[in-house]
C-alpha cells in the first residue's frame, strides 16, 4: 500500500466539495471575528441547502490548544456549535484537516461532529481521486514535503505536555494567541518571497508523478491558485479569512470561487487561474 493510500476515504460519487482554509478565527478584533462567524454560518445553511460537503483544510483557528477535561480557547464558539447542529440534522461528518495553527486537539472537535485529520485525506467521487492536506508539511517521508522543525516541535506530545503543565489554559491561550500572530507575520513576509512558490511546485510535482490522485487541493500560504494540466489539478483555496476565496468541487469541475454573504451567493470573477508550467 502506497503512503498516498493510507488515509483514504471514499466519499458516495456524485457529492460535491467546497474546500475552506485559512479563516484565522481569532487572529482579528471582536467585531470581526464575530463578522466571520457570521459568514460561515450563513455559508454552512448554503452548503446545506445546496448539498455540498464541507471540507476544511487548516488554520480555521488562528489558535487553537485544547486541554484536559474539554477545556477549549474561548474563539469561535458561536460557529462550531452551529457545525455541531449542522452534523446532527444531516448526519454528516465534515473533515477538518487541521493546520500549523489549529492542530493541538484533544477530542473537542470530534464531539462536535468534526471528522478530524492531522494529515491528509483523499476524497473520491467516481473516477476522481483528491488528496487534501493544509500544506504546511507531512510526517511521512514518502510524501516529500517534510514539516519545519519549528513545526516538528510544536506537534511533539512531550512538549505540549510541558507547555499544559506549567502554563494553565487561560496564560496558555495567550500565549498561543501572541505566537500565533508572530508566526503568522513571519508567514506573510515569506510569501513575498520565492520560498511562497515552493509548495505550488510540490502539489504540481506530487499530482503528475502519482497516477492515484488526480487533484491536490491545499491552503497554507493564503494565494489562490488554479492550475490544470491533461486532466490533473492544483487548487489552492486563498485565505478565507481576508479575501473569502474557496475551492469548489461541483459536476466533476474544480473552480475557486468568492462568497458573497449578503447575496447568498459563491461568485467565480476575478479569480487567478494558472494553466502554466
Amino acid at each position: 500500500m502506497s503512503s498516498t493510500e493510507k488515509n483514504s476515504k471514499n466519499i458516495l460519487p456524485s457529492r460535491s466539495f467546497l474546500f475552506i482554509s485559512d479563516v484565522h478565527l481569532g487572529a482579528f478584533s471582536a467585531q470581526k471575528n464575530r463578522e466571520l462567524e457570521l459568514e460561515i454560518i450563513k455559508l454552512v445553511d448554503f452548503c446545506r441547502e445546496h448539498r455540498l460537503e464541507i471540507v476544511i483544510l487548516g488554520d480555521f483557528f488562528d489558535y487553537w490548544m485544547e486541554y484536559p477535561g474539554n477545556r477549549v480557547p474561548p474563539v469561535g464558539r458561536m460557529v462550531l456549535q452551529h457545525f455541531c447542529d449542522y452534523h446532527v440534522k444531516t448526519g454528516s461528518h465534515s473533515l477538518f484537516v487541521t493546520g500549523n495553527h489549529d492542530n493541538w486537539t484533544n477530542g473537542h472537535l470530534a464531539d462536535l461532529g468534526f471528522d478530524v485529520e492531522h494529515e491528509y485525506r483523499i476524497l473520491t467521487d467516481s473516477a476522481t481521486r483528491i488528496l487534501v492536506l493544509h500544506g504546511d508539511g507531512l510526517k511521512d517521508p514518502a510524501m516529500n514535503l517534510p514539516r519545519p522543525a519549528m513545526h516538528r516541535l510544536l506537534r511533539n506530545s512531550y512538549f505540549i505536555k510541558m507547555y499544559q503543565t506549567f502554563l494553565p489554559p487561560r496564560l496558555g491561550w495567550i500565549g498561543m494567541r501572541l505566537f500565533s500572530g508572530s508566526s503568522r507575520k513571519t508567514g506573510e513576509k515569506k510569501r513575498k518571497s520565492s520560498r511562497a512558490d515552493m509548495l505550488d511546485l510540490w502539489a504540481k510535482n506530487r499530482v503528475r508523478t502519482n497516477d492515484e490522485i488526480q487533484a491536490i487541493v491545499y491552503g497554507h500560504h493564503h494565494r489562490q491558485l488554479l492550475w490544470s494540466e491533461n486532466g490533473l489539478t492544483c487548487l489552492n483555496c486563498g485565505f478565507f479569512g481576508g479575501k473569502k476565496t474557496l475551492g469548489l468541487y461541483a459536476n466533476k469541475a474544480f473552480q475557486i470561487v468568492t462568497w458573497n454573504g449578503s447575496e447568498m451567493t459563491l461568485e467565480t470573477r476575478n479569480m487567478t487561474v494558472d494553466r502554466r508550467e
